[in-house]
């Protein structure tokens, strides 16, 4: 059962969503590592594994920010958190897919925790949260 409303993060998680979204929408992996604290943490249910540290996550991230063409964000609330759905464009086929849902933990300003479902999870969520499974309106 969905709650009656969506929760709305206070004026700080506001501001660090919008450079959160803006970081993976303008392709900016620098700027994404910048918003977290040094002891973030950063976990993708279902896989098992799990990274601890600004530099451990921005080197995960480094590893695979490019497996994609594009990214798009479009900022939801999960668990009276600021949460993400990111959908990202095929490099093969060009098209917008769901990608997966990013849970922020803010603490002083910066992101603590991310907890980021990935496929098969990520996308299966989008439906729950209100995105749509096809986004028409991003399609390039």
């Amino acid at each position: 059962m969905r709650p009656p409303q969506r929760s709305r993060p206070s004026a700080g998680e506001g501001v660090l969503l919008e450079r959160y979204m803006q970081a993976w929408q303008t392709d900016n992996l620098d700027g994404l590592v910048e918003l977290l604290r040094e002891d973030a943490i950063y976990h993708m249910p279902p896989w098992q594994e799990w990274y601890r540290g600004h530099q451990a996550i921005g080197a995960f991230l480094a590893s695979v920010w490019g497996n994609f063409a594009g990214y798009r964000a479009v900022a939801v609330g999960a668990n009276a958190q600021p949460a993400v759905g990111i959908y990202a464009l095929g490099r093969r086929d060009s098209i917008w897919r769901p990608h997966s849902l990013h849970v922020i933990e803010a603490a002083d300003g910066k992101i603590a925790s991310l907890t980021i479902y990935v496929p098969p999870l990520g996308p299966a969520l989008f439906e729950a949260f209100g995105l749509p499974p096809e986004p028409l309106a991003l399609r390039v």
